[in-house]
């Protein structure tokens, strides 16, 4: 089910003939006029770096994903999966904020609606999407019964990755089971939300503007990260059939280049493994961490966020 705008009333009964089939042809301009990028009707422009029409004074997020970390694998009916806890964080000077239609907490499963990506001038005013300066369809949200709130499709994608075979230090091709199919998770949809400052500095929630996934705005503002742990369902891949051997996790962030972003050479952090035999004698096998990496991980250990040294749940 899609929620769409209802851009035109029905004429009453007394407006004369020929002014209603004036209108009626009138009518599909008006829509199309709506719809196009810049119109009133905030069309879709899919963003794509650079988005339709986006303002030069705009601010712009630039979101790049942490190390992922916590990596364990869980056994369930004889099947293997990979789990971990990933991190985006918002290291630009804008807010990255998505807009719904209608926004509605008593949805369906698999409902669907327009999801609108809202830019600021220097102005600020983040969350309030009367003063935005840009606004443009780029994504839907769904509704997800399990978790009781709304996803941004398409947000990440998770891949398991060989080392490149030029440089073992960095992942390459996407790694192949068994059967000689690729090991990768389909891209992935989230709640987008502020969880915690990147630079480990306090983060109430009186600072937060985005903070509610059930109705009104989603959102990163600037200098913090959205975190989801290795708990949450969807954070996972099915690696019953990989081989033993070292492998890197690959967390990429707007994988259909869908969204306005500043920075497209920030957007993919990993992890190198390892999956052994645990040598307990009881089947199972183990993940151990090798070393991890993030383009915005810094070593002076100022962003501690970014390099998956904290948690939500800590």
């Amino acid at each position: 089910m899609t929620f769409r705008k209802n851009i035109l009333r029905k004429p009453l009964m007394l407006i004369p003939v020929l002014l209603a089939f004036g209108f009626m042809f009138a009518t599909p301009m008006l829509l199309d006029a709506a719809a196009a990028p810049g119109g009133n009707g905030n069309g879709n422009g899919n963003g794509n770096n650079g988005g339709s029409g986006v303002p030069s004074n705009a601010l712009l997020p630039d979101i790049s994903p942490g190390i992922p970390k916590h990596l364990n694998i869980h056994n369930q009916q004889q099947n293997e999966w990979l789990r971990f806890t990933n991190v985006w964080a918002n290291v630009g000077v804008g807010s990255l904020e998505f807009e719904p239609l209608f926004p509605d907490p008593n949805a369906d499963e698999g409902a669907t609606q327009d999801a609108f990506q809202n830019l600021y001038d220097d102005a600020g005013n983040f969350g309030m999407p009367s003063e935005n300066i840009w606004s443009e369809t780029v994504s839907e949200f769904i509704f997800h019964d399990t978790h009781n709130h709304w996803h941004i499709n398409d947000i990440g994608e998770f891949s398991i990755r060989y080392a490149d075979i030029t440089n073992p230090s960095v992942p390459g091709d996407i790694a192949l089971d068994v059967n000689g199919n690729e090991i990768a998770s389909v891209k992935v949809g989230f709640c987008i939300a502020d969880v915690f400052k990147y630079n480990g500095d306090e983060s109430p929630t009186s600072q937060r503007i985005y903070w509610d996934c059930e109705v009104g705005l989603q959102g990163i503002q600037a200098g913090w990260v959205d975190q989801y742990h290795q708990s949450v369902e969807g954070n996972e891949i099915n690696i019953t059939d990989l081989p033993n051997g070292v492998y890197f996790l690959v967390h990429k962030w707007n994988p259909d280049n869908a969204f306005v972003d500043a920075d497209a050479s920030n957007d993919e952090a990993w992890m190198m493994f390892e999956l052994s035999d645990s040598g307990n004698g009881n089947g199972n096998r183990q993940i151990d961490e090798i070393v991890g990496f993030s383009p915005e991980c810094l070593p002076d250990g100022s962003t501690p966020g970014i390099c998956g040294d904290i948690s939500k749940n800590a």
